[in-house]
């Protein structure tokens, strides 16, 4: 665990974290879970139980994550697997009647996060270690309390960065 110099390596989860969440409940269907994510422009999103306890992750990608029972159908819709959805492969979704799944049937249980603490360069390396553009933040017992993206990163290097200009 190097440390960074400067104002970026003193930054943590909590300083860049984005407080306002989509979040998704492990109950909602899947199509529940589209329509949300795509009202708001998001490709995904932490998951939480009834008790609000983050439990996974959700991301348009895992609409198209290869099902054994599914396989050979999912495979004539690769234009999806880019994580964002198109209008093909919203109308497989629908005419496949995986959107009445649950998204706890498709999430990505054990995802990556992070406490407010953790320091932004163990974030950013958690997400090129997991390919993911996105760590939800939590507490010590679990509770969802913000979210980073890779844009939060990109941002944080951004300021930093003008900061030493001025």
């Amino acid at each position: 665990m190097n440390k960074m110099p400067g104002r970026l390596g003193s930054l943590q989860a909590r300083d860049v974290m984005c407080h306002d969440l989509v979040v998704l409940n492990d109950t909602m269907t899947l199509e529940e879970a589209t329509i949300l994510l795509k009202s708001h422009k998001h490709s995904g999103a932490p998951v939480v139980n009834s008790h609000g306890k983050l439990i996974g992750t959700f991301s348009l990608r895992n609409l198209t994550g290869m099902k054994e029972t599914a396989k050979k159908e999912r495979r004539s819709h690769r234009e999806a697997d880019s994580g964002i959805i198109s209008a093909e492969a919203m109308k497989h979704i629908i005419e496949s009647k995986i959107e009445k799944e649950t998204v706890a049937q498709r999430m990505t249980r054990n995802a990556p996060s992070v406490t407010e603490n953790a320091s932004l360069i163990d974030v950013a390396r958690l997400m090129c270690s997991f390919h993911t553009h996105r760590v939800p933040v939590t507490t010590a017992s679990t509770e969802l309390t913000g979210i980073i993206t890779t844009m939060d990163i990109l941002a944080a290097l951004v300021h930093t960065a003008d900061e030493l200009n001025e």
